[in-house]
């Protein structure tokens, strides 16, 4: 009998959920010590985690994260409910109960504040369905005016997935579930999809992108760190989740508070370094403080490239030799923030200007800016045409991109300042900063082939801090292809 007793894994017998229950739950413990962000929350601190919240009145209550504006002091709450394996289908007992919690919640004034507060469902993958139909009505639902134009986009066969509708019809029927019998109107689903967020971890395998993006953080503190506190927290986490614990920075052990204390020191390229503002001119209130500000977007470009300039001509909204005419004027400026060399031009301390100038940015402006780097950088590289040997002479060869280095390098570093740094653009829309950002990197990676991930390789750090949850979903989806686009893109490099 010993023989043919059959093995089973952790997951298939209950115990892959608690790990992977942990494993989360110590990934916002491990934020709240490095000064990082929750999703679907204000790029607040995180100063709470709380550890099963229904003693407290949640029904959704694995994890309860709070955070805090250093400034004005308001909190605002992400509710998580983990399952490490869930379906979007009718039947599913799993999603039900997530859905029927979730809505009890959402309707609680004494837990939950709608417009400020999110719920959302951790996971583990996906399918690749749930992935595409479920997400796409969740951002749908906050990228819409109203719950019509959100249902005007779910019906319209050539704009939304093939399979939305189903999707959304499973939701509701578990929600009518949830509500007594009683089926929601389509404003009230509308405002509920609003706050609710789905989330995928990658926590259950080693060399998850999850756990490598976590461990660089770790890092900038040091960089042997990440082997000894990440299990501390794990450790730390378990012992405090059978108590229904709240964890605070107070209250974790001292030695985990002093690993994280300090970060270890780093040297900056010098083009991204901030530098103290210097008094000699106030470019805020500068004559051309708005072509200015444009120019923060663009980061720099090749004037003898007919591509480049017709790029700088189409954000700024004039003819390049008028721009060009001020550009000159603003180079002899004592304290300028321009500068040209070889013909490039580039602009620095872009980070420091960015919060004078960002104000004068407006929702047409980043729609252009989006087009423009979609276009940019969505650019296959034509040295993949040659093969690997002769790749190194492809100038010589004609096999460049049609716009600069220094255009596609400048583009994808706007992305970064704005992805990082939304508040700045006080005159766009709520959300409208992240949206561009989210737009342009979904739009160049998603089922791109080992061509374009190829063409972008020096750029895609740039794009990650952008808009890293797009971003991570991207290279997931890469990672499922069969073949993977990276087994291809690593076998063009001799030395591996």
């Amino acid at each position: 009998m010993g023989r043919n007793k059959k093995l089973s894994n952790p997951f298939s017998t209950g115990g892959g959920g608690g790990h992977f229950e942990a494993s989360v739950q110590a990934c916002f413990v491990t934020l709240m010590l490095t000064g990082g962000y929750a999703p679907a929350l204000p790029r607040w601190p995180i100063v709470e985690v709380k550890l099963q919240g229904k003693v407290d009145g949640f029904e959704t209550d694995d994890l309860i994260i709070h955070v805090q504006n250093p400034s004005s002091g308001e909190r605002r709450k992400l509710l998580g409910q983990l399952k490490h394996a869930v379906a979007f289908t009718a039947g599913n007992e799993v999603l039900g109960q997530v859905l029927h919690g979730a809505w009890t919640d959402f309707n609680n004034s004494s837990v939950f504040s709608k417009g400020k507060d999110a719920i959302t469902l951790i996971t583990g993958p996906l399918s690749a369905i749930d992935q595409k139909n479920v997400c796409w009505l969740l951002e749908q639902a906050r990228r819409t005016k109203d719950c019509d134009e959100f249902y005007r986009n779910v019906k319209q066969t050539n704009f939304s997935p093939s399979q939305a509708e189903e999707k959304l019809e499973v939701i509701a029927s578990h929600l009518q579930r949830a509500n007594c019998g009683k089926r929601l109107d389509k404003h009230e689903l509308f405002e509920f999809f609003k706050h609710f967020h789905l989330l995928g971890f990658d926590l259950g395998s080693e060399a998850g992108v999850s756990l490598a993006l976590l461990h660089s953080h770790m890092s900038q503190f040091n960089i042997d760190l990440p082997q000894w506190a990440w299990g501390r927290v794990i450790d730390v986490v378990q012992t405090w989740n059978r108590a229904a614990g709240t964890i605070t920075l107070a209250l974790l052990p001292e030695d985990l508070r002093a690993a994280f204390d300090r970060r270890a020191a780093m040297e900056f390229p010098k083009e991204l370094e901030v530098a103290p503002t210097r008094a000699e001119v106030d470019w805020t209130h500068h004559p051309d403080a708005s072509y200015l500000a444009l120019s923060l977007l663009l980061g720099s470009w090749d004037e003898k490239n007919g591509n480049d300039t017709r790029v700088v001509s189409e954000l700024l909204g004039i003819e390049y030799e008028q721009w060009v005419h001020k550009a000159r004027e603003i180079l002899h400026t004592s304290d300028s923030p321009l500068s040209l060399r070889d013909g490039t031009w580039t602009v620095s301390e872009r980070a420091c200007l960015w919060p004078a100038l960002g104000s004068r940015l407006f929702d047409r402006n980043l729609d252009a800016f989006k087009t423009i780097a979609r276009t940019v950088l969505a650019e296959r590289d034509p040295a993949f045409e040659l093969p690997a040997e002769e790749r190194y002479a492809a100038g010589i060869h004609g096999k460049v991109t049609t716009y600069s280095p220094a255009l596609r390098k400048g583009l994808a570093e706007g992305l970064a300042l704005l992805g990082t740094a939304p508040e700045a653009a006080t005159h766009c829309s709520r959300g409208k900063p992240e949206a561009t950002c989210a737009s342009v990197v979904r739009d160049v990676l998603t089922d791109a082939d080992w061509v374009v991930w190829g063409s972008l390789s020096n750029l895609l750090p740039m794009l990650a801090e952008a808009s890293p949850l797009v971003f991570l979903d991207a290279v997931e989806r890469a990672t499922a292809t069969t073949p993977c686009v990276f087994d291809e893109l690593f076998s063009q490099e001799e030395m591996g």
